[in-house]
């Protein structure tokens, strides 16, 4: 009886399991969203201590207070922040056969982490919105730098990179609404979710990532 043997080189993750291993990651970067949440949250009661005398509706007014209220309501979106840039890397594995480490995941979830933290440090020496863009874009450009390694292709880095871009323009736009929030964040959902479905709409997830058998000798 002659014996198939499966060269180990080409094994491959499940994508169930490696769907698993993403969601893994993104909840433990919540760790260290949740210590940006608290140095936030002690910088604003300092903020709130050092004008005592203002009113209410005056130190809300302050620029860098302004600044904790945008960091505040961004990690609201941390989840889902990581969860659209992840998605993307994952679907470069399935659609064009790449291999990404989790580490890799881990390193980019590191970086959207900066973005909050960078965030936060801007906005108390400049206005909301230059601090906004000034972190997202440090963020943005090293995950970018990131990708085009890992990617192995400027082009997928520049499709990283555009992905970011359209994300955090969206999330800037759902912060400065009030009113609209809710309503504007689900309609982001349903057109990132239907751009998955349309994409993915031809893979056969019962095969994919099973290891091809070699040709009997």
């Amino acid at each position: 009886m002659t014996t198939v043997t499966v060269p180990t080189a080409g094994l491959r993750t499940s994508p169930t399991l490696k769907l698993m291993a993403i969601a893994a990651i993104v909840l433990l970067l919540q760790i260290p969203l949740l210590f940006v949440n608290a140095i936030r949250a002690e910088r604003f009661r300092l903020q709130k201590e050092a004008n005592v005398t203002l009113s209410a509706e005056r130190i809300e007014q302050i620029p860098a207070v302004q600044g904790h209220r945008m960091v505040e309501r961004s990690l609201k979106y941390g989840v889902l922040v990581m969860a659209l840039v992840f998605a993307a890397f994952f679907l470069f594995e399935i659609l064009q056969g790449l291999r990404l480490h989790v580490v890799h995941y881990t390193l980019v979830g590191a970086a959207i982490c900066l973005f909050y933290l960078a965030l936060l440090a801007l906005g108390e020496i400049l206005a909301p919105p230059t601090a906004y863009i000034g972190a997202a874009g440090a963020s943005t450009l090293m995950i970018c730098l990131y990708s085009s390694a890992i990617l192995r292709s400027r082009p997928r880095a520049l499709v990283i990179g555009g992905l970011q871009v359209g994300v955090h323009t969206v999330l800037f736009m759902i912060l400065q609404m009030e009113k609209y929030a809710l309503l504007a964040g689900t309609a982001a959902l349903f057109v990132v979710l239907g751009t998955i479905m349309y994409l993915t709409r031809g893979i056969d997830w019962s095969r994919s990532g099973q290891p091809e058998a070699a040709p009997k000798a």
